[in-house]
């Protein structure tokens, strides 16, 4: 079997801007990187077992997809990690579409405060989700071989 050295470079590097992100505070960069590692990931789990995906599939649809291959059903129970992953697609949407958007804030002196602080929130979620689904990812390819 071929190795996928460049592929292994990318992901490597992804680990590491991901994580110079959160430390310099570049939350957008860090939101945007955990989503593209959240989405690869799901990705595997779904080839892995045997199930059609697009990475042009919305972020939503993959988690579906990925907790019905793994549970048989696509369900999102509260509490559940793919739950959870979808909490946090919804919380990305907001910080990366909603800079400028006008929301229950809008009118607030410290909008600003409480948006960084949303980003900041999703930023660091996102972080442990990269892992959890990482795992998640290893654990369902050592079950399947």
């Amino acid at each position: 079997m071929k190795k996928q050295i460049g592929r292994y470079l990318r992901y490597k590097l992804a680990f590491e801007r991901l994580d110079e992100a959160l430390e310099q505070g570049w939350l957008l960069e860090a939101i945007s990187l955990e989503e593209s590692i959240i989405t690869d990931r799901l990705l595997s789990i779904l080839e892995t077992k045997g199930v059609a995906a697009s990475s042009r599939q919305s972020l939503g649809n993959l988690i579906a997809q990925a907790k019905k291959a793994i549970t048989g059903s696509g369900e999102l129970i509260e509490g559940d990690a793919f739950h959870e992953l979808d909490q946090w697609r919804d919380a990305r949407n907001e910080c990366v579409q909603g800079f400028c958007k006008l929301d229950d804030h809008a009118y607030a002196e410290n909008s600003a405060e409480i948006f960084s602080e949303k980003m900041w929130q999703t930023a660091k979620k996102g972080r442990e989700l990269v892992d959890l689904v990482k795992d998640l990812s290893t654990q369902v390819k050592k079950v399947q071989s």
